[in-house]
């Protein structure tokens, strides 16, 4: 093993060693602490809240549901009543419920606590990594670099605009699984498998049960390889057993402690809830997965565009969507960046350790699996792994590769430093033609973007998305227009992409060369904050929670009505999750995890019955909400005729005299004579 701890600048005629200095750390923290402060400036210093997607659609709804139930009766909610005719509440997975890390909403503002959180775990996914790539023997300079590419990675921040918080969660506490199993590996001690157990157990009640899949195959792959590396040194199979056992160990550890969400939610899934229905097609599990233009975006980051759902009161940044993708829209980005990705093909290359294969491999595959049906490979997971055909959203394991190519990229940096003084000439000249030769290639991409940006676009599209000029978007746009909208963005993003790599390739060359100190290789650090902080502000917006959840002239009319009722709305103007927050119950809702039977009775995922009238009466829609310049026919719903109950705004709400009352259990009664 190489020396990592000999980096040296000249400081007025003395040896200055910065890796041995206790300020290179903190100070290394505190710069992309800044970059975070910078980037989330707008959320941090206001009374806003951050935007999240599906936090505004159902998250809120969810966690302030449990917050003043467990106010008011010192328990956690056991049925959420309000949406698709009731649900479970734990076994449905109503988000973090048992996630030791989120108990702050009981203590501090839910609005606030939400955001403080995603950014939170954004930072502690920087120091996690940093902990993972020094137990992989990495000095301190190349820890750090794999720490804020880690940190700054577009696919970890741009999960707040998604609001996906839970895969914030995953994707923070994974290089602690990591780092706990590699130790586990090395010292053969009870007690890391047992941290191990703990951390494992900790992700799968984050809750995001398929990322927590991804989880355990990465730790069932490198046990694997780890022990397959062990039979080898050592000839003896019952070398094997030991850690081995260990292993097993720390995955039971896991579903032990995580049993009081895993359980019931295990259940409900495959029994209960739509996702036990049999016979998913292909194309549900391949849903939501990469492109060959988010492939592209991995180099270019701004490559395939970015779009946002449009919701009331919400004035995001990027008015206009320009993501034009094969997916249906884009609210989030796959990109580790390109730093991180450039230099961890340098360490692919040149870099001689044996983790270099298993995590290039890792990253491969994991790139494999996110491109869904892009690729026919995906058929072999569809049939062959366990549950892939009751998952969705492939581009989900992507957390696996951005772990990979970070930790890659710090073993290329401390490779750099090691070789410094090699004398192998031929190794240094094959290291130049990666060194320029990629910064080279950006270079070139960025000038036929600007030069001949249509005709690049239109190569792109005969090549990879043949129809994009008849994939409509909506009246009047096409795919097509949506990329002539993005060109500008793509080519300022090639740019900027083929400046990083050169300052990166500089840096690098100078420390090879022996112009310059090692130490200035700490440079490298800071490029990934600053294109992180530069790419994924479009990812950050927030918006008044008082505005957005505050109540309104419909929520105080529909509270004032007497009796048990349902609500249709289908009206945007109604944000999803409004009138379930205030306690009114609606006939759909926001959530997917719904009762199997009311599933089918609704009409499936697609919601087919929705409208239907003897299912609204069936499930007593006393009102539906439609725009104030619609209309439903007076005899819709049967015998009696519908009226305006109210006109409020853009919205009208419609009486439904057919309705029938509602049948509900009680758990107790009072019997008068």
């Amino acid at each position: 093993m190489t020396d990592t701890n000999k980096i040296t600048v000249k400081s007025r005629g003395a040896m200055f060693d910065i890796e041995r200095s206790p300020y290179f750390v903190p100070a290394a923290f505190a710069l992309m602490l800044l970059g975070l402060v910078i980037l989330f400036s707008d959320f941090l210093f206001s009374d806003n809240m951050l935007y999240g997607s599906d936090m505004l659609t159902a998250g809120i709804y969810h966690r302030s549901m449990l917050v003043d139930y467990f106010n008011q009766h010192g328990q956690i909610p056991q049925w959420d009543p309000h949406v698709f005719g009731g649900i479970p509440y734990v076994d449905a997975f109503h988000g973090d419920i048992f996630y030791p890390f989120s108990v702050l909403k009981f203590f501090i503002p839910l609005y606030f606590h939400l955001g403080f959180n995603l950014i939170l775990h954004i930072f502690f996914a920087g120091i996690f990594m940093y902990l993972a790539a020094r137990q992989f023997k990495l000095g301190k300079t190349a820890a750090l670099f794999a720490a804020a590419s880690y940190m700054f990675a577009a696919y970890l921040v741009s999960m707040v605009a998604a609001g996906h918080e839970g895969r914030i969660y995953v994707t923070a506490l994974f290089p602690l699984v990591m780092l706990f199993l590699d130790r586990g590996f090395e010292k053969k001690q009870f007690l890391n498998f047992s941290i191990l157990g703990l951390i494992l157990g900790i992700i799968i009640v984050s809750p995001h049960p398929q990322m927590a899949y991804f989880s355990l195959w990465a730790v069932g792959f490198y046990t694997l390889f780890k022990l397959i590396v062990l039979w080898r040194e050592s000839g003896k199979i019952l070398s094997v057993i030991k850690p081995a056992s260990l292993a097993a160990y720390a995955v039971v550890v896991a579903l032990l402690l995580s049993a009081i969400q895993f359980y019931p939610g295990y259940i409900y899934t495959t029994e209960y809830s739509p996702r036990a229905i049999e016979n998913k097609s292909e194309s549900w599990s391949t849903s939501w997965s990469m492109h060959e233009e988010e492939v592209a975006s991995l180099f270019i980051p701004e490559f395939s565009g970015t779009s946002f759902p449009r919701l009331p009161f919400v004035s995001r940044k990027s008015e206009q969507s320009s993501y034009w993708g094969k997916n249906y829209f884009k609210d989030s980005s796959e990109s580790v960046g390109v730093v991180p990705l450039f230099l961890a093909l340098f360490a692919l290359v040149f870099v001689r350790r044996k983790e270099k294969y298993f995590f290039g491999g890792l990253a491969l595959f994991a790139l494999i699996y996110a491109l869904g049906a892009t690729t026919p490979i995906f058929k072999i997971f569809y049939f062959l792994i366990p549950k892939v055909n009751s998952l969705r959203a492939p581009s989900m394991i992507m957390f696996l590769f951005s772990f990979s190519i970070a930790l890659l990229g710090g073993m290329a940096v401390q490779a750099i430093i090691d070789w410094r003084k090699s004398g192998n000439m031929i190794r240094r000249k094959k290291m130049n033609y990666l060194l320029f030769g990629f910064p080279a290639l950006m270079f070139l991409l960025a000038l036929l973007f600007n030069i001949a940006g249509n005709e690049m676009l239109s190569a792109w599209n005969s090549l990879f998305y043949s129809d994009i000029a008849t994939t409509v978007v909506r009246q009047g746009v096409t795919k097509l227009d949506l990329a002539m909208l993005n060109l500008p963005a793509i080519q300022s993003g090639a740019w900027m992409a083929a400046l990083f790599t050169a300052l990166a390739a500089l840096l690098s060359w100078l420390v090879l060369s022996g112009k310059a100190a090692v130490a200035i290789l700490s440079l490298l650090i800071v490029l990934p904050v600053i294109d992180g902080v530069r790419f994924n502000s479009r990812f950050v917006d927030v918006l008044d929670p008082l505005t957005y959840f505050g109540a309104k002239a419909y929520t105080v009319f529909l509270l004032a009505q007497p009796g048990q009722f349902r609500v249709l709305n289908l009206t945007r103007d109604v944000p999803k999750s409004i009138l379930p927050q205030f306690g009114i119950d609606v006939v759909t809702g926001y959530h997917g995890n719904q009762l199997k039977t009311y599933s089918v009775l609704l009409g499936g995922t697609k919601f087919e019955n929705r409208t239907n009238r003897h299912f609204l009466n069936l499930v007593g829609a006393r009102y539906v909400l439609i725009p104030a310049d619609a209309k439903i026919a007076d005899d819709y719903f049967g015998e009696i005729p519908t009226t305006t109950a109210a006109i409020i705004g853009n919205v009208k709400i419609v009486q439904n005299h057919n309705a029938l009352k509602r049948v509900y259990l009680v758990n107790d009664y009072h019997e008068y004579v």
